[in-house]
């Protein structure tokens, strides 16, 4: 890699230990991807999360780099404020980090935004999707290192997708299906995301959905789900992404290597794989891995419970967070879910059962193995994609139809 005579210094311990750590994973991740050079990084959106092995690693590691004076030379760096499993308050904030209500790795309700064409880092998949796909940032996805060293230095290598030649798209998804809800664009998302599987570079070009019937909880339902099988997290959307305004701009003029037919079959086969023969739910969950409720779908479930009540038999849960639980408190929506004997949040669930929450993780998905569940209902194809990876069955349905599932006790069709 070129670097800058500043740069050099950085790498020489110029500017102190932990400066020069972080700067030599850099050069080691761009030099690993045939990076030229380090491009400015704008803003960061930061999670601990659990990329590493153990989770507390990341913590010490933080912290011994906090020890050594380093701080963030990222000009923007934020972390949830909400208290995530992983994510340390007090570490962060020595390192400079700004708090934001949902400002790390998801997309709902970023706290803060940023330009077109800024290169970026970005902690989450999901948000490293929205943020390429739909306001024309610019970001790979890296793991726990890769991101906060980024931070650190305030650079990161300059590979993938911080350069325009790859970010043209490459294949051609042409859509010949109505999506009617958000459960559909997760559906859409998957089955993208599994069809291209190892081949993520090529960027998918998604055509034949007007853009009058979008809305933006629609393109977070897709960001969510679409990088879960394949680890996608760029695609171009006709009419709505900013570097895919027409079919021509989105291929830069080219011709796509691979198109792929997407019709009511196709999306019904993403629903077949999350299907179970069993009747009985051991929990219906609206919200899951990574997967927070949009204000609409909350007002839909509140509309469908209102003056009812789920069954006893297992719990119900809405993961409701951030501004979204902020309006569903206000406006007496949380109140009618929880006289329905929703729980809201994992928490819930686990103190009805006289275990200490502390103990477990927050995350539906990840606490089912050690619940002793088996068969859970979702209305999102990322949080079933992950489930099923622990040899449990998951169930896609659609909101309303988990909503009966709930009320009823028993899975139909």
């Amino acid at each position: 890699m070129r670097l800058t005579e500043d740069e050099e210094r950085m790498l020489a311990g110029g500017y102190g230990e932990g400066y020069r750590r972080a700067i030599e994973i850099l050069v080691s991740l761009g030099e690993f991807y045939d990076a030229e050079r380090l491009v400015p990084v704008s803003m960061a959106y930061l999670v601990e999360g659990p990329s590493p092995s153990e989770p507390g690693q990341a913590t010490k590691w933080l912290e011994d780099m906090a020890d050594l004076g380093t701080t963030f030379r990222c000009p923007l760096s934020t972390a949830p404020l909400e208290g995530g499993t992983f994510t340390d308050y007090g570490v962060h904030k020595r390192l400079g980090t700004v708090f934001a209500a949902s400002g790390g790795g998801h997309p709902r309700n970023p706290f803060v935004m940023p330009v077109y064409g800024q290169h970026i880092t970005a902690g989450g998949t999901a948000v490293t999707h929205y943020m390429n796909s739909y306001i024309g940032a610019r970001s790979n996805t890296e793991d726990f290192l890769g991101q906060y060293s980024a931070a650190i230095v305030g650079k990161t290598p300059e590979y993938g997708f911080h350069l325009s030649e790859k970010r043209v798209g490459k294949t051609l998804f042409d859509i010949k299906v109505g999506l009617r809800d958000e459960t559909d664009w997760s559906a859409l998302g998957y089955y993208i995301s599994r069809t291209l599987a190892k081949n993520y570079w090529d960027v998918p070009v998604i055509n034949g959905i007007s853009p009058a019937d979008v809305t933006n909880d629609d393109l977070v339902a897709f960001s969510m789900s679409v990088p879960s099988y394949g680890a996608v997290v760029h695609t171009l959307l006709v009419g709505v992404s900013p570097e895919g305004r027409t079919l021509e701009q989105a291929f830069a003029g080219g011709k796509p290597k691979e198109t792929y037919v997407v019709g009511p079959k196709e999306l019904t086969q993403v629903f077949d794989t999350f299907s179970t023969a069993n009747e009985r739910p051991d929990m219906v969950c609206f919200g899951g891995f990574g997967v927070n409720l949009s204000i609409s779908a909350v007002y839909q479930i509140a509309r469908l419970l209102e003056g009812k009540k789920v069954s006893g038999d297992f719990p119900t849960v809405a993961m409701i967070d951030g501004p979204v639980r902020t309006v569903a408190d206000m406006t007496g929506i949380t109140d009618i879910l929880k006289k329905a004997g929703v729980n809201l949040g994992m928490p819930e669930v686990f103190a009805e059962r006289g275990l200490e929450a502390s103990a477990w993780s927050q995350n539906a998905v990840i606490s089912a193995k050690r619940m002793g569940w088996n068969t859970l209902v979702f209305a999102d194809a990322k949080s079933c994609h992950y489930i099923g990876n622990q040899n449990i069955e998951p169930v896609l349905k659609h909101v309303d139809e988990c909503v009966q599932i709930a009320l009823t006790g028993r899975i139909e069709g």
